[in-house]
């Protein structure tokens, strides 16, 4: 048998190293033809190595091996055990499940039924579920043991594998003449597309038209609308900064040849009027609210405060929750779904501490919204909603549950010391996230469950009262009334445990958290303001300034970061697994903001994204989407396709004669 080593044309190699290829094939030409020549091809190769002749890659693929680190194996072996080393080492234990010849043919089968029924060779993980049934048919011992490695294992072992489109822009002449291709360029969040399909799902875009643009400008309210969105998904963080992105894909999923200009977007932004934003953020709130179903859903709301430092434009002031400075400001206040974690309705006012001004404007909305589905609304909000109105409208409502904070007014506390020692349980309250401590360091509480009166005030006058009940803790050792009272919860609940509500009413900081994640990595904070601030100089040269306040921007512009949260919401959700709860900065981190490039193949556009760690958790979705076979409107109905490029290292400096070249021999 004939056996040489051949390099790969690309490999150039010196006069005295191709002398060195030169003398080990006639040394392998001297073996007997029926002697066995892996382990002199073993030695040749490891002399090759020594002698620094061609990367490990080069050398494993020029022997036949599959994989540059069986290179680096067999030098082990020959360092630890000398010219034994080469030899095959005997195998021992149960031979592994892939080799089993029973689960080898149900792989194989079930790939050739996917290819006949749905012509497409299905992810790993869901051949093993398919190969897994098929042996729990035959009721064979390996069922339920077959996992997507070995299924990959065995698919790769017989040559099947998963076509992309560098190969298909590859084909042979006959095929090209056919199929017109063209490469468009390359983008740094491919990701972008997939929300792009996401997007699309929604309908939110079916409601551009609602958004009218200032005339004067060739741009659709679609074109505008994709721009304010994806923008945020690029990491534009203010408007002006669009001046600066070169990116093909951001032009394309945006639907223009190339980016707007920070000028025409802003001026589209002001020009929209307060009614049609208000139209646009109705019906899409209506989409998130109604999207949700039927049965009883857990709602937190909360004020979140902007500050504005301006000298020149008078804005009420107020106290900044994360600082505790006082500053001029502006408020969102908001609603979030704490289970499905959405946002749900928006008010924005000046000043702070408006909860209690926005909170029935938006459980009414909710409520509208809903309409004929069933089920319960919890409502978790803090003590800047509470008032005697609010709650007394709230227990009027029957399909409405409120959950809030008791404020220790003197007359509130002077209630509470007067409560009889029998409305106390005799078994102490410790929180379920406490109950892990050491007894002396876990805090634990007197509990009553009782029931407290409120007055309803309407223009500083008492005009009624409300009685609602009220789950009290109680610190026997505290000073101040902040320590013997921690906390008081009023509710119009009166089914659920109040132990299980002290732990519940916890849930409530989600939002917070959500605002956070809005904050840090969906810019949810850096707004427009809610005025237009006008400068000019009149003919003595004076200045002059006029303030004009208009919410409208700061409003919409707003509603849509949270629209940006929700879509990354639907991406974790169509992720499954443990990405569902993954927050939006972890997605695009991860999966979203990853270099592709664009192909334009016949009326489907190609995203291929270059490798990266953990790819093969995107690879299901990919799948999926690539059979919806969905369209992008705004870019002449082109099919969106994805793959990942399988000819390319995911770490592209790992081979020794490229790290030698930059980093020298240290």
């Amino acid at each position: 048998m004939r056996v040489d080593i051949r390099l790969d044309s690309s490999c150039t190699l010196s006069t005295e190293h191709q002398a060195i290829v030169n003398a080990l094939n006639r040394f392998l030409a001297w073996l007997p033809e029926d002697e066995d020549p892996e382990v002199a091809l073993r030695l040749a190769l490891e002399i090759l190595e020594a002698a620094d002749v061609a990367p490990q890659a080069v050398l494993a693929e020029a022997v036949g091996l599959s994989q540059s680190r069986s290179v680096r194996a067999y030098k082990q072996r020959l360092r630890a055990e000398g010219l034994a080393g080469l030899f095959d080492h005997p195998i021992t234990g149960r031979p592994a499940i892939t080799a089993h010849r029973v689960v080898e043919k149900a792989v194989i089968q079930a790939i050739l039924d996917a290819v006949i029924s749905e012509h497409v060779v299905p992810d790993d993980t869901a051949l093993s579920e398919r190969v897994n049934e098929v042996l729990r048919e035959v009721q064979a011992a390996e069922a339920d043991r077959v996992t997507a490695s070995m299924v990959e294992t065995i698919r790769l072992r017989w040559g099947v594998q998963r076509p992309t489109v560098v190969r298909r822009l590859q084909a042979t002449p006959r095929a090209a003449s056919t199929v017109e291709t063209a490469r468009l360029g390359r983008t740094r969040v491919g990701g972008a597309f997939i929300l792009a399909i996401l997007l699309v799902e929604t309908g939110w875009l079916k409601l551009a038209h609602l958004l009218p643009m200032a005339s004067g400008y060739a741009v659709s309210a679609t074109q505008w609308l994709l721009t304010a969105i994806f923008s945020v998904i690029y990491g534009v963080r203010r408007a002006f900064h669009l001046d600066d992105v070169r990116d093909i894909g951001f032009a394309l999923v945006t639907g223009r040849s190339r980016p707007l200009s920070h000028g025409t977007f802003q001026h589209l932004l002001r020009a929209i009027p307060a009614e049609e934003a208000e139209q646009f953020y109705q019906a899409t709130a209506a989409q998130e609210v109604h999207g949700l179903g039927e049965g009883t859903r857990r709602i937190s709301l909360d004020g979140h405060n902007l500050p504005r430092y301006t000298r020149v434009v008078d804005l009420v002031k107020g106290k900044i929750g994360n600082t505790g400075r006082i500053l001029k400001a502006e408020e969102l206040v908001l609603a979030y779904d704490l289970d499905a974690r959405r946002w749900l309705a928006l008010r924005a006012y000046q000043g702070t501490k408006k909860l209690s001004r926005g909170l029935l404007e938006i459980v009414r909305e909710i409520l509208r919204h809903r309409g004929l589905l069933k089920g319960l609304l919890r409502l978790f909000f803090d003590k800047g909603g509470y008032s005697g109105h609010i709650f007394r409208t709230l227990a009027n409502c029957p399909d409405v549950h409120f959950y809030a904070p008791a404020i220790r007014y003197p007359e509130n506390v002077a209630q509470w010391e007067g409560l009889p020692e029998t409305d106390f349980a005799p078994q102490p309250f410790v929180f379920d996230k406490h109950a892990h401590l050491p007894a002396d360091e876990c805090p634990s509480y007197r509990l009553a469950d009782t029931e407290m009166t409120i007055n309803v005030r309407e223009n500083q006058k008492v005009v009624g009262q409300v009685t609602m009940r009220a789950v009290v803790l109680h610190d026997s050792q505290g000073q101040t009334p902040k320590e013997r009272w921690p906390i008081v919860l009023l509710t119009d609940d009166r089914q659920i445990d109040a132990r299980a509500l002290l732990n519940e009413y916890g849930d409530h900081w989600g939002q917070e958290f959500a605002h956070r994640i809005g904050k840090h990595d969906l810019y949810l904070d850096i707004l427009p303001p809610g005025y237009v601030l006008k400068s000019w100089r009149d003919e003595q040269g004076q200045l002059h300034r006029e303030v004009e306040y208009d919410q409208t921007a700061f409003f919409l512009s707003a509603w849509l970061r949270c629209l940006v949260f929700n879509l990354m919401g639907r991406f974790a959700e169509a992720m499954g697994g443990q990405y569902a709860t993954m927050w939006a900065g972890t997605l695009l981190r991860k999966f979203i903001r990853r270099p592709a490039t664009l192909y334009l193949v016949d009326k489907e556009l190609h995203v291929v994204f270059d490798p990266f760690p953990g790819q093969d958790e995107l690879q299901p979705l990919l799948d999926k989407l690539n059979a919806k076979r969905t369209a992008l409107p705004w870019l002449n109905n082109l099919v969106v396709q994805f793959s990942i490029a399988q000819n390319e290292p995911v770490h592209p400096l790992a081979t020794p004669e490229k790290r030698k070249r930059l980093f020298g021999d240290g």
